[in-house]
């Protein structure tokens, strides 16, 4: 293989952070159509634990396969003859194992590879919560993660009417933390082709709409899981990019969320293989959500990606509190999670203890820093998932990428609980 090194793969994001905003599309014209190659390569910074690591690659091998086989026979057991297709990324920054683990087939009979493509679905939101973290870092005359979203959606509005009382309370890091109390599923489709795939990013009038005359829970109450939420972050982000480009105030953003992802994330990482529009004749995976009949993994429109790619996630996010550039603060900011202290919204049930910025804690020895993503449109099921470098815990990470899940009645077969369980074990085998 060909690429990058991890020291280059250093230098190459701390030089992004040099360019900041106006660079950054620059640096991305410049970058390979192959992805780097990424080997963990020694960084004794990182690691502050000194013992030998017992951890072999056949110790791995049997973890990863025993969850990543499971999973498929559980699947096909309920659809017989279904070509499911299961990419493993994994990443552990200061040693050497093998980064990519395929199973399954995908149409043409064979195995996946490490650059077949996958609707990753909710994971988009890490992406939506990175570019504006950036632009906190980066421009924070544009960008506040607790001004109010009256501040980025007027532009929308173009003097039609104003944000209701309650869209006007509700702030960015509300939204990337689900405390906007914002319902839990956004319009409809037409809501995420506005944002992702649209040239520049359009909010359709039903969702201008909803902003105009919503009236909910208070803001930052309490607790729900919200879609909206995040097609409305993603509108929030494309302004103040907006903003930053020198937009007129209360001016249209005319900004695409898209070029604005690799203008200032996978173009910057090389992450060639993540984006929210497909060009013809990617190694797509066929999908069967809920057994099937087949989708394309390009019918949502949100972000699709690779194992490549999110292993380059993993590896960016588990080192960026290590690095200095603008870019790495940034991303480190969405990892480093904080204390919530809410019920869920209508219910006396607590809330999650701890959130990043688009990222869930799960409780544990060690924390598991992490994200799901399930997609009918797209038909596939996937997670990542990490434990954060720290005195007491090796910085891990595991990317499942399948092309089904089942639904219709439990147990649900999807990614989750096999990323879970592939982490828990590689982190007590070490």
């Amino acid at each position: 293989m060909s690429g990058m090194s991890r020291r280059e793969f250093g230098r190459l994001a701390a030089g992004v952070g040099a360019l900041g905003l106006s660079g950054a599309a620059a640096c991305s014209a410049q970058r390979s159509s192959q992805p780097p190659e990424q080997t963990e390569t020694a960084n004794p910074g990182l690691d502050a634990r000194t013992r030998p690591i017992r951890l072999t690659q056949a110790q791995l091998d049997r973890i990863i396969g025993n969850q990543a086989n499971t999973l498929l026979d559980n699947l096909r057991a309920k659809t017989p003859g279904v070509n499911y297709a299961l990419a493993v990324a994994f990443a552990y920054p200061n040693h050497q194992f093998n980064p990519y683990y395929m199973y399954g087939t995908v149409a043409d009979q064979g195995p996946p590879t490490p650059r077949t493509i996958y609707a990753i679905g909710s994971i988009t939101k890490t992406f939506t919560a990175a570019m504006f973290a950036n632009g906190v870092v980066t421009r924070p005359d544009c960008f506040d993660w607790d001004a109010s979203l009256s501040r980025y959606l007027n532009q929308y509005l173009g003097g039609n009417g104003d944000l209701s009382a309650t869209m006007q309370k509700i702030t960015p890091r509300m939204l990337a933390q689900h405390t906007s109390a914002l319902p839990r599923e956004s319009l409809g489709p037409q809501d995420g082709v506005g944002l992702f795939e649209t040239s520049p990013s359009a909010p359709p009038p039903d969702l201008l709409n909803f902003w105009r005359t919503h009236n909910g829970p208070q803001p930052g109450s309490c607790w729900r899981y919200s879609d909206m939420g995040f097609i409305t972050l993603g509108f929030t982000t494309v302004s103040a990019y907006g903003c930053a480009a020198g937009a007129s105030p209360g001016g249209p953003p005319g900004q695409a969320y898209a070029n604005l992802l690799q203008q200032q994330i996978t173009g910057p990482l090389n992450m060639p293989d993540t984006m929210t529009m497909v060009p013809n004749g990617a190694p797509l995976a066929p999908a069967f959500p809920n057994g099937g009949p087949q989708v394309s993994s390009s019918g949502a429109s949100d972000i699709k990606s690779s194992a490549t790619d999110m292993h380059t996630w993993l590896l960016t996010n588990l080192t960026a509190a290590n690095q200095s550039s603008p870019l790495m603060k940034a991303l480190a900011s969405t990892t480093h999670y904080t204390p919530l202290s809410v019920n869920m919204c209508g219910e006396s049930q607590r809330g999650p203890a701890n959130m990043g910025l688009a990222w869930d804690v799960k409780p544990g020895q060690p924390p598991i820093v992490w994200k799901n993503g399930l997609t009918s449109l797209g038909g596939c099921s996937c997670w990542i998932g990490m434990t954060m470098p720290g005195p007491t815990q090796q910085p891990l990470g595991i990317a499942v990428l399948l092309n089904g899940y089942w639904q219709k009645g439990q147990p649900n077969i999807v990614a989750d609980d096999a990323g879970f369980a592939m982490l828990r074990q590689i982190s007590s085998a070490i």
